[in-house]
């Protein structure tokens, strides 16, 4: 029996041994899990609500945030000392920063939008801190993280242009019943397409950021590659928000900047252009509507001529009355204040604010602002520090990818004026990329040598 035994109990220990090698081999997989319900959750909220009635703040709603919970248990019940110390200090930072203005929100009697909206800043950090922890080489991981969110933008640009050009009745209805008006009638060719997220900003925020995180993947050339950027570019032109428009310029002009090889980059950035720019010149007879054409010229003529941007009139007045507003409350109004959280409040209803950093100092005051932007700051210098520590060992590729999540990182920040960029799906990006240039595990000498 003891022989019969043994090799029962040999097999069990090669059963498992093999589940935790295949686990350490595949620790990537929850990042697809997290991205891919981010950005397909608002869609399958939009078929709930088409199906059984609509509801602003929905279960539905809040089972991305839901779905980040289990990281934060595995961070918080982690040793400290395992975690890379700079994204350590960037977090206690973050805490400080929300967790006053979390106490000042209850205090306000706001204390369920409160914790809504600091769930929505504080759970993608622990996305972040978790992801530092992977036992993956830096390099590795940023090209795995990169693949995964361009295979996963694919096919939500490509819902993005059947949306636009045949509206589905569950996104149609969706329109009506919020009421967004500033992004068009709920027609085909009349609107701002969005695809599976919430709205054109959201989606254009999140095309910039996997673009950006693949342009160091375009050294090696392939035709696939090359058709999905291609198609990402595309889609965010069709979005029409001019902020994402700026941030793309912004991010790859850095990126050109500081990425070795420029002229090989600028060569291959100039064909996506000019391939680019012949389907926007061409849009109306590629979708069949001359509307596309001329909603999509007039788009592009406000650029020269924000003065008369109705839009842009508005953002501007954050600078005025509302920033003096905000300066006159040291201590800040509390968490909850402003955005989808405000629904759950006081005020009952939903509070647009076109402006994160104005946002963040009428919600935190003076100190949790301080946190905030020190924050935003760190995470440009680590960015900066491990790009050029690649480049000073000679290895183009991670001195590409810290280039990559360098203008990455600067976009966000520089974003940031038209609204909140470092909660929800891209505070996600944020801490994701941040924790890509934080990884604890080390380089082996021979990935560094050649």
């Amino acid at each position: 029996m003891i022989a019969a035994a043994r090799p029962m109990r040999e097999s069990s220990e090669w059963s498992t041994s093999g589940v935790v090698a295949w686990w350490r081999a595949h620790s990537w997989l929850p990042i697809v899990f997290v991205l891919v319900l981010w950005a397909i959750m608002p869609e399958v909220r939009r078929l709930i609500d088409w199906r059984i009635g609509f509801n602003y703040i929905a279960v539905a709603s809040i089972v991305p945030l839901l779905a980040l919970v289990p990281f934060a248990v595995l961070v918080l019940y982690r040793d400290y000392t395992k975690l890379p110390r700079p994204i350590v200090l960037c977090a206690w930072l973050w805490v400080g920063g929300f967790g006053y203005a979390f106490a000042v929100g209850v205090t306000a009697g706001n204390g369920l939008a409160a914790i809504y909206a600091g769930l929505n800043f504080l759970l993608p950090m622990f996305f972040g801190l978790w992801v530092a922890t992977l036992d993956v080489v830096p390099e590795e991981l940023c090209e795995r993280v990169a693949s995964i969110a361009l295979w996963i933008a694919a096919p939500i640009a490509l819902y993005a242009v059947f949306q636009y050009v045949a509206l589905p009745d569950w996104d149609a209805a969706w329109m009506r019943n919020t009421g967004l008006v500033s992004i068009g009638n709920p027609a085909p060719f009349q609107f701002r397409p969005f695809s599976t997220l919430n709205s054109p900003g959201p989606l254009g925020d999140f095309l910039v950021a996997v673009l950006l995180l693949n342009l160091p993947r375009l050294r090696r050339f392939s035709a696939l590659q090359l058709a999905q950027i291609v198609l990402l570019v595309g889609t965010l032109v069709l979005t029409m928000v001019r902020s994402s428009w700026l941030a793309a310029i912004v991010g790859v002009f850095t990126y050109l900047l500081m990425s070795p090889n420029r002229a090989k980059n600028l060569a291959i950035v100039s064909l996506v252009g000019i391939v680019c720019a012949m389907l926007v010149l061409n849009v109306a007879g590629l979708l069949g509507s001359d509307q596309a054409g001329s909603d999509l010229a007039q788009r592009f003529q406000t650029l020269g001529n924000l003065q008369s941007d109705s839009s842009y009139n508005v953002r501007q007045e954050y600078f005025g009355y509302k920033l003096q507003t905000a300066l006159s409350q040291p201590t800040g109004a509390g968490l909850g204040l402003l955005g989808t959280a405000a629904k759950l409040g006081s005020t009952a209803q939903v509070v647009d604010f076109d402006n994160g950093y104005i946002a963040r100092l009428t919600e935190m005051g003076y100190f949790g602002t301080l946190c905030y932007v020190a924050t935003l700051i760190a995470a440009l210098v680590l960015s900066w520090r491990y790009w050029d520590a690649a480049r000073r060992r000679g290895n183009a590729h991670e001195a590409a990818f810290g280039a990559a999540v360098f203008a990455l990182q600067l976009t966000l920040a520089a974003t940031d004026i038209s609204s909140d960029h470092h909660n929800q799906f891209s505070g996600i990006f944020f801490w994701l990329s941040l924790a890509l240039v934080c990884s604890r595990r080390e380089r082996p000498r021979s990935a560094a040598h050649r």
